[in-house]
């Protein structure tokens, strides 16, 4: 019996363990505004509303779970794209530079490999701790690139 985050069984189980909510909510309003005295109209629309008002609490929880993984969803492929842009500039550089053989060639790739390995602690999460910016050789490169 698999009940882990994403199953099928635990959604069947939660909507069924929120649809039980929901009736003992619905039941027990009734059940409490029937002792009152209240006419049978006064039951029924005030018990409705309040059953309503849970089941919309439920609801707005359901959804607003939903909402906070797909903006993780969305926080993730943009940490991906990042690290795509960062990663193939840094190769491209590595290519043209091995058509050279100078000393400078050997500079860049230097240089674009630390710039993915800049890459991969800063932008991946979870990774050991890198400075803030990319390192100086980074920027360097990206000026002789630029001009």
């Amino acid at each position: 019996m698999d009940l882990g985050r994403d199953s099928r069984l635990r959604l069947i189980v939660l909507c069924v363990g929120a649809g039980l909510l929901v009736w003992m909510v619905g039941f027990s309003f009734d059940h409490l505004l029937a002792k009152d005295g209240i006419t049978r109209n006064d039951i029924l629309l005030t018990s409705n509303a309040l059953t309503g008002i849970v089941a919309g609490l439920l609801f707005y929880s359901f959804t607003n779970s939903q909402r906070l993984r797909r903006k993780l969803v969305r926080e993730r492929l943009r940490t991906i794209a990042e690290m795509n842009h960062h990663i193939r500039n840094s190769l491209q550089v590595i290519t043209y530079a091995t058509a050279a053989d100078t000393d400078e060639s050997v500079e860049l790739i230097r240089d674009s490999v630390d710039r993915i390995e800049w890459a991969l602690r800063e932008v991946l999460p979870g990774h050991v701790s890198a400075p803030a910016a990319p390192p100086e050789s980074q920027r360097r490169s990206e000026t002789l690139r630029a001009g």
